[in-house]
């Protein structure tokens, strides 16, 4: 029972992602939270399916990539994984631990909350002369990326004002996250001994649910005006980060 849950969810949630461009994910990781006990477990099984969920979306928008953004987010995102593993390695020897897996960090999620409400509403106009470089938003979904899991609404301010469409933020956007995944999941089998060959049963089913998910929700976006999609977009990113906030 827990696994068609599970199933359906993964189907539901993938399919709004690739309506609203986020919001799937951190949904989905609050079902998988309430169904799978340890913590980490979540959050690194979870990044399997999102891995899968986010290499979709990209293929399937794939006309709307932007290189040079994707190149800039990819060597922050590095940087950033390299700053995680050594904060996890130092917390490690500091606790006096043998696993990664028996340290709880989850304090960053209220943060990121209060982040998204004020670059909404609260940032000032962006300067003309200030760097639209993507290499910074790839060093923060790198790094957070490990103790939050979710890290789709943490960056998505950023590409608000960028100058996208709404098939290009939620293609580029795809391709960050599948980045940030990917960066993540050596560190889960290194810190936190998790066997991801042993988890096929759970995981499998649910990888194809969201390939399909996603294929489905991509035939929803082309009904959705522009205009609608960014309200849409914003109007979710301030519930989840509501969510992050009060759920502490």
């Amino acid at each position: 029972m827990e696994l068609i849950i599970l199933i359906i969810s993964a189907f539901i949630t993938s399919s709004i992602s690739a309506v609203l461009g986020m919001g799937g994910g951190i949904i989905l990781l609050g079902i998988m939270a309430i169904i799978i006990p340890n913590g980490y477990m979540v959050i690194a099984l979870h990044g399997i399916i999102q891995l899968i969920s986010n290499t979709t979306r990209t293929f399937v928008f794939r006309k709307h990539l932007k290189m040079k953004l994707i190149k800039e987010f990819l060597i922050g995102a590095i940087i950033g994984a390299g700053l995680s593993a050594t904060i996890i390695f130092l917390l490690i020897k500091f606790f006096e631990v043998s696993s990664a897996s028996e340290i709880k960090v989850d304090f960053l999620k209220p943060i990121i909350g209060i982040f998204i409400i004020w670059y909404l509403f609260l940032k000032g106009p962006k300067k003309e002369k200030e760097s639209k470089s993507f290499i910074k938003v790839g060093g923060i979904s790198g790094l957070a990326s490990i103790f939050v899991g979710a890290t789709g609404p943490l960056i998505a301010p950023f590409f608000l004002n960028s100058n996208l469409s709404k098939e290009n933020i939620i293609a580029n956007k795809a391709a960050c996250q599948m980045i940030t995944h990917l960066t993540k999941i050596p560190l889960f089998i290194f810190f936190f001994n998790v066997n991801y060959i042993g988890e096929y049963k759970l995981l499998f089913p649910l990888i194809l649910a969201v390939f399909i998910g996603t294929n489905f929700g991509k035939k929803i976006l082309n009904m959705i005006p522009e205009k609608l999609f960014v309200r849409l977009f914003k109007t979710t990113l301030f519930i989840i980060a509501l969510k992050l906030i009060f759920s502490y």
